[in-house]
């Protein structure tokens, strides 16, 4: 359960795809970015994602390429054992991301999940699960999944809408494969932030407030025990050279208490 919720909470800020990296085309821009998740100050997570997007500080149109590997650290690990690899690919038109697959293998202990999400011009979702998962059964028969994005392609959505306005006030419908949420993000002031012990960036900072509404695919028990993020900020800083601002940090709040994602590594 503690992995679904900090899932969650990644998936607002940077779960994003290629599970290795594809070779960047040409006029784009790479980047490997190193998350650490705290809670209660231990490192309990650990999220490391690659992102190819059109080059500039203001991204044009152009393909994206997403990767990421999560997996839960130290203490958690041994109780629950997590991993999760995500692949994303699609392309930047007039500002807004537009998913082409979305791929996603999770293993639990020894169970193993993965979907594929293929998505249509006509905004249509294709659901492949193996194992087929209720949710995503349910998702297919409801077509609830039709017109919403993956969560990697909310990273390159927001930090793109982000580069041209300076804005991260938006609305995002999406889909993982299992859960149909939707996400309000609302900008609010600037912030210092301060270091953690391995912070990568601290300093001057955008915060964005984010507030999820559940729709579909979540466990009943989950939800009546308020065990999925109710909420999060988000700081989006210019911590990349050459490169569109992206998140720095993430402060997800739920029954566990804050939930804390920070970036620890650039690597380009």
């Amino acid at each position: 359960m503690m992995a679904k919720i900090w899932r969650g909470a990644a998936g607002i800020v940077l779960a994003g795809a290629l599970a290795g990296l594809a070779s960047a085309p040409a006029a784009a821009r790479q980047a490997q970015l190193n998350y650490v998740g705290y809670l209660g100050g231990a490192p309990v997570l650990n999220l490391q994602a690659n992102i190819t997007v059109p080059e500039g500080t203001k991204p044009g149109d152009g393909a994206y390429f997403v990767s990421a590997d999560i997996a839960t650290l130290g203490n958690l690990a041994l109780l629950y054992p997590f991993t999760q690899s995500i692949q994303a690919n699609g392309a930047l038109k007039g500002g807004k991301a537009r998913p082409s697959q979305y791929q996603s293998t999770m293993r639990v202990f020894s169970r193993q999940e993965s979907v594929i999400l293929t998505y249509a011009a006509s905004g249509a979702v294709g659901i492949e699960a193996v194992p087929l998962t209720r949710q995503a059964q349910m998702a297919r028969d409801q077509g609830y999944a039709n017109g919403t994005v993956d969560p990697a392609s909310l990273v390159v959505a927001v930090s793109s809408l982000f580069a041209r306005t300076g804005s991260c006030n938006g609305q995002y419908q999406l889909f993982d494969g299992a859960r149909r949420y939707d996400l309000t993000l609302v900008q609010g002031g600037y912030a210092d932030l301060a270091a953690m012990p391995n912070s990568y960036y601290a300093g001057s900072a955008t915060e964005c407030s984010a507030t999820p509404q559940l729709v579909a695919g979540f466990q009943q028990s989950a939800l009546n025990a308020n065990l999925y993020p109710q909420s999060a900020k988000l700081w989006m800083a210019p911590a990349i050279a050459s490169f569109p601002t992206i998140p720095v940090r993430i402060l997800a709040q739920s029954a566990f208490g804050e939930m804390t994602l920070d970036l620890v590594k650039v690597t380009q």
